[in-house]
């Protein structure tokens, strides 16, 4: 991901992870300055390539484009793990299951 206004960038060369302010080009490196989301100070560097490597940026909105299945999947458990809190035939009756007889 390119560094660029907004995304919030991570790593050892910044105390803290900051959100970028600026990204500006110096000769072969990269000046960035931003604020820091912890203590709201400003940190301003120049990073030339192998620094931005080490770097992990995050965008500055979340992307919704997840699996949906997986989400629906991860719902339906967690629906299921509360109704069996509730009662555990209760859970089985919303999942559509018949609880077959065990051996005793």
């Amino acid at each position: 991901m390119k560094l660029s206004r907004g995304v919030i960038a991570e790593g050892d060369v910044f105390p803290e992870p900051v959100r970028v302010v600026f990204a500006q080009p110096v000769g072969a490196s990269l000046k960035v300055g931003g604020q820091g989301l912890r203590t709201r100070q400003y940190h301003e560097r120049v990073l030339d390539q192998s620094q931005l490597d080490t770097l992990t940026i995050t965008p500055a909105e979340a992307p919704f484009d997840g699996d949906a299945l997986r989400f629906r999947l991860g719902i339906k458990a967690a629906q299921l793990g509360l109704a069996y809190e509730y009662d555990p035939y209760f859970s089985l009756s919303i999942a559509r299951v018949d609880p077959l007889p065990g051996d005793a």
